[in-house]
């Protein structure tokens, strides 16, 4: 249950069934629409379904019970770490989960094990983006600002190293970003506001979740998910920071669905061993 969209996955003992996207403004709506169209779409009937995992921002106002099933509340930062993990295939790393804003996790799983620990974050992330879109440019979609942001430069907006010294200086090459937003003009054009925009969100979040993995000696070990980094911009922006420190991260499979899938997986641990394997 996010600030924007609700995401809704149906797993069991062995695989993810499917995955859904909904938006309502009304968390109960959202919930029920995101169970009720999964249902839908697989065949199969609400008695089917052994349990309700929910987890995120907007869980609070909700009833105990949906659709007459008992709803099981995850700890969103241990959902993050564990569908983090999952997605990418590993047992220990930093995941960076973009949503409106950001949260880094580090996660740890040793045999029956399965330690989570809240690194910290950033403000910074979608609601940034669509915030200071519709401000600036009078945009009112994440897509409509990608697609502004592709024709657009952000070298017209951003004061890079070289404009500033000529040349590298220490590990910066001269192409880095010295100053987000520090080359301004009176000319300068929408689409070159929507790609610096897009860079400095990018290198904000990709900055942050390198320190926080620094911190914990996982810098190599980084998993980045959430909804925009399903956006190439955004993942290209984040990784630059990464790649100048020496960092390494990968951006799996279907991230906007990390945070769900990893609330499943916890409470699928107690019924049974989730996806083959038991992390509690």
């Amino acid at each position: 249950m996010g600030g924007t969209t609700t995401k809704g996955v149906l797993i069991s003992e062995s695989e993810i069934i499917g995955k859904t996207i909904v938006v309502a403004s009304d968390p109960l709506a959202a919930a029920s629409g995101a169970i009720g169209k999964l249902v839908s779409e697989h065949g199969i009937s609400i008695d089917d379904i052994e349990a309700i995992a929910l987890t995120g921002g907007r869980t609070k106002p909700l009833p105990r019970r949906i659709l007459g099933l008992q709803v099981r509340e995850v700890d969103e930062i241990e959902a993050v770490g564990r569908g983090g993990a999952f997605l990418a295939g590993i047992k220990r790393c930093v995941v960076a989960s973009v949503g409106t804003g950001t949260a880094v996790v580090e996660i740890r799983m040793d045999g029956g094990r399965c330690e989570v620990r809240h690194l910290g974050g950033t403000g910074v992330g979608a609601g940034t983006l669509l915030g200071l879109g519709r401000l600036l440019l009078s945009r009112t979609s994440i897509a409509s600002l990608m697609d502004m942001a592709k024709k657009g430069d952000p070298r017209n907006v951003d004061l890079t190293v070289g404009d500033i010294v000529g040349g590298p200086i220490g590990k910066l090459e001269p192409s880095a970003t010295a100053s987000n937003f520090g080359k301004v003009g009176d000319d300068v054009r929408p689409e070159d506001i929507a790609a610096g925009l897009v860079n400095m969100i990018g290198q904000v979040i990709g900055t942050v979740a390198f320190f926080a993995a620094k911190s914990v000696s996982l810098e190599n070990e980084i998993v980045l998910v959430g909804g925009l980094m399903v956006h190439d911009l955004i993942v290209k922006a984040a990784m630059k920071p990464l790649n100048l420190f020496d960092g390494h991260a990968i951006v799996p499979e279907d991230p906007q669905f990390a945070t769900s899938i990893g609330a499943s997986l916890k409470v699928l641990a107690n019924f049974t061993s989730p996806l083959g394997e038991r992390n509690e």
